[in-house]
């Protein structure tokens, strides 16, 4: 699996995941590429958008979020052709 985030102000370079993800390695996932990525825009006014796949709506991952102060973007479900990332 890969998985990238991009904004505005750049982006985050492709990481490889291996193995079947959770909610535990998203977060980690999250920790390790997404939050530096923020860090380094100087958390300025930005949202965060995944899907509604049950490991980025766990009530582990939201709390996760929630604690870094992450805001998500409302997206409707069912929706991947409205997701950005697949023209990339």
């Amino acid at each position: 699996m890969v998985w990238a985030a991009f904004g505005f102000n750049g982006q985050v370079g492709l990481t490889f995941l291996d193995g079947r993800q959770n909610s535990p390695k998203y977060i980690e996932t999250l920790e390790n590429h997404l939050m530096p990525f923020a860090e380094n825009i100087g958390w300025r006014n930005w949202e965060y958008q995944h899907d509604n796949s049950p490991i980025h709506t766990s009530n582990a991952t939201k709390n996760y979020l929630k604690s870094n102060n992450v805001t998500v973007l409302e997206w409707p479900p069912m929706s991947p052709a409205l997701n950005p990332i697949e023209n990339v």
